[in-house]
């Protein structure tokens, strides 16, 4: 009778335990910054973030949030395998002249999920030639 009560304290004690999925997901960007340096106006300015996952479990980019809508996130939904390489590209929008300093987060399913990225740059004040003026007509 003993040797049933404590088999099904058993079977009862390992029902109740939960399974433990080890994820070491990790990512390895080769550059957490990017400079552009000068830019002209309302030119073409993007940029990659390469990374690898030197993990044993694939790596998922969840989201990338940028510190503001002038800087325009793009990565895969796929997962990296272990020992593969991906890239996040940015775009950043040269409308507005001045120096600039952003932050990028990327969020992915491992234990030092968020990791920061920095893009920098100026964007040059372009001279603006005056419209030219006309006189109305009497």
């Amino acid at each position: 009778m003993k040797n049933k009560t404590l088999v099904l304290i058993c079977m009862v004690c390992l029902s109740c335990s939960t399974a433990t999925i080890k994820n070491n997901a990790t990512i390895a960007f080769e550059n957490n910054e990017f400079d552009f340096g000068e830019l002209k106006m309302n030119s073409n300015a993007d940029c990659k973030f390469v990374f690898q996952n030197p993990g044993e479990t694939p790596l998922l980019i969840q989201n990338v949030e940028t510190t503001c809508g002038c800087a325009e996130p793009e990565w895969s939904s796929k997962p990296i395998k272990p020992g593969k390489i991906g890239e996040i590209k940015i775009t950043y929008d040269t409308s507005h002249p001045g120096i600039f300093n952003k932050t990028i987060t990327v969020f992915y399913n491992g234990k030092d999920s968020p990791q920061k990225l920095v893009i920098k740059g100026r964007i040059d004040y372009s001279i603006i030639e005056p419209a030219e003026t006309v006189e109305p007509q009497k």
